[in-house]
């Protein structure tokens, strides 16, 4: 049996199918490329729809030991703040597990009082005659760089003037009209791991640890004419990359799914075949049979475009062996009940792949700091690792 070729676009040359592991390591690499990479990228933090009309939803970024609030008001405008009351440093909105969310016009800080608008301006001081030096109009919540794409919120932490978002995403800032704004949020899944980030990244940057490690969670993700999960298509940017998934066309998955499945949308990891009402963007060469999009933002982002689901996957680095791993999960918003059980079931099974892959990455980081071997060696079907690590080591260079 051949196996499926898959057909590349874009510049491929100089890419290293050999990655050497020491460097990657060590507390000097890992500060360059939080400085010179990570601090002048956009990341994105939500979808529109997260947030309550008229409320706020808050984000806690380990890299940057910071956190962001973001508002909506009433017609629908979305700014951006670090989460940081200006009266003591307290969050104005508190986060568990790294995330908040509130609704109403108002962000009030509960350790002293202090208001906020959603506009950012401060707007109540309790007891305000008793501080000596008070000018309420600039001590309002600090800024964060923000911009809405395609209903998704990117910002970015750069003290000089970032490139515009668009510019950033380039070949990828068209083609996604409608699709993005069509999804709500049914789960996030937060982990910490002991990992370095750019091995984490590794883990979710290629379909092939698939047919292995999810082989009890996900059986038949690998159809007979394409047993290594081959992607049809590649494009490959200036900074980021898309590629297209294929399906099983035999897929029939357990008979729970088949039944929750058959009430609602069909969501991962079921094969959707009317793909009629996809934008440009998502499945851009029309290949059959498909299960997904991935497109992966430089230097820690993938986000799944499926036919009516998404899947947001963000990397954060906290330390250089230390990494925080956020997966936001998202589907059509539901018409009735059996949408809300298909919903259900895909959360239900994301967490218990989830689980698979963390497991995964905590033993990578252990044998790699054993220092048993010295390089990483990985196949064209890897190709996001080898163009991050190509990137990286470009963009420090020139740095």
């Amino acid at each position: 049996m051949t196996e499926p070729q898959t057909k590349f676009s874009g510049g491929i040359g100089g890419l290293k199918d050999i990655i050497s592991v020491p460097d990657k390591l060590s507390q000097e690499y890992h500060d360059q490329v939080i400085d010179k990479i990570f601090r002048k990228t956009w990341f994105m933090l939500a979808n529109v729809n997260d947030i309550p009309i008229d409320g706020y939803i808050a984000y806690d970024v380990p890299t940057f030991k910071t956190s962001v609030v973001m508002t909506r008001n009433k017609e629908g405008v979305v700014r951006a703040f670090h989460n940081v009351c200006r009266h003591r440093g307290k969050k104005v909105v508190s986060t568990k597990c790294g995330f908040g969310s509130g609704q109403g016009s108002r962000l009030t800080c509960w350790f002293h009082g202090w208001s906020y608008g959603q506009d950012g301006g401060l707007l109540v001081v309790p007891d305000e005659r008793a501080f000596a030096n008070l000018d309420k109009d600039a001590l309002g919540l600090v800024p964060v760089r923000s911009e809405v794409w395609s209903n998704l919120i990117f910002v970015n932490f750069d003290d000089e003037e970032p490139q515009p978002l668009r510019e950033w995403l380039g070949e990828l800032s068209e083609g996604f009209d409608n699709y993005y704004s069509e999804m709500e949020k049914i789960g996030t899944i937060v982990s910490d791991v002991d990992a370095n980030w750019n091995f984490a990244m590794d883990g979710f940057s290629e379909g092939y640890h698939t047919v292995f490690l999810h082989r009890n969670t996900q059986p038949e993700l690998a159809g007979k004419d394409n047993p290594m999960r081959h992607q049809p298509a590649v494009d490959i940017y200036e900074k980021h990359v898309r590629s297209s998934n294929a399906a099983n066309p035999d897929y029939k998955g357990p008979p729970a799914e088949r039944l929750l499945y058959a009430q609602g949308r069909k969501l991962s990891p079921a094969v959707e075949t009317d793909l009629s009402s996809l934008p440009p963007g998502v499945n851009h060469t029309r290949s059959q049979p498909w299960f997904f999009d991935v497109v992966w933002l430089f230097p820690s982002m993938a986000i799944l475009n499926g036919p009516h689901w998404v899947t947001v996957l963000t990397i954060w680095p906290i330390s250089k062996d230390r990494t925080r791993l956020v997966s936001d999960n998202y589907a059509k918003k539901a018409r009735h009940a059996g949408d809300r059980l298909a919903q259900a079931y895909m959360r239900g099974l994301l967490v218990s792949v989830m689980r698979e892959d963390l497991a995964a990455l905590e033993e990578v980081q252990a044998g790699l700091e054993s220092g048993a071997v010295e390089n990483l060696y990985v196949s064209r079907q890897e190709f996001v690792l080898q163009k991050r690590y190509a990137l990286i080591n470009a963009m420090l260079e020139q740095a």
